[in-house]
C-alpha cells in the first residue's frame, strides 16, 4: 500500500514512535527555528500599542503551539534513537539544562540496527 503524499512530513514532524537521525533532527530543528523567527521578528519590529504587534503575539502563540508538541515528539524519537529513555526529553524544558541536553541529543549517536523503536532511523517505529 502506497504512503499518500506528506504522510512521511507529518510523521517527522507530528508522529510519536520511531527513530530520528541526528541529521534529521538538526534540519527539523532548524526548519522550526525559521517558522517561529517570523512572527517574533514581526514583533520586534512592531511599533508599541500597535495592531501589528497584536497580530504578532498571535502569530507567536499560533506558531508556539505545533512547535512545541513537534520538538517534543522529535527529541524522544531522536532520544530512542540513540538508544536513550525518551522521558529525557523533559530535561528541555530545565533553562540551565537544556542547551546541554539539546547538545547531547544531536550530538550522541545512533544505535546501529534495529532496536525496540524501530527498524532504522527515520522511519516510523513498530
Amino acid at each position: 500500500m502506497a504512503r499518500r503524499p506528506g504522510s512521511r512530513m507529518r510523521w517527522l514532524l507530528f508522529g510519536v514512535s520511531g527513530r530520528l537521525s541526528r541529521l534529521t533532527y538538526a534540519w527539523a530543528m532548524l526548519f522550526w527555528t525559521l517558522v517561529l523567527a517570523i512572527p517574533i521578528s514581526a514583533a520586534v519590529r512592531a511599533a508599541p500599542d500597535s495592531t501589528a504587534l497584536t497580530l504578532a503575539g498571535f502569530g507567536i502563540l499560533l506558531a508556539f503551539l505545533p512547535a512545541a508538541w513537534s520538538i517534543a515528539v522529535m527529541s524522544i524519537k531522536r532520544l530512542h534513537d540513540a538508544g536513550l529513555p525518551g522521558i529525557l526529553a523533559g530535561v528541555l524544558v530545565i533553562p540551565a539544562a537544556s542547551l546541554f541536553m539539546l547538545l547531547i541529543i544531536v550530538i550522541w549517536p545512533s544505535v546501529r540496527g534495529p532496536n525496540r523503536h524501530g527498524p532504522a532511523p527515520d522511519q516510523p517505529g513498530y
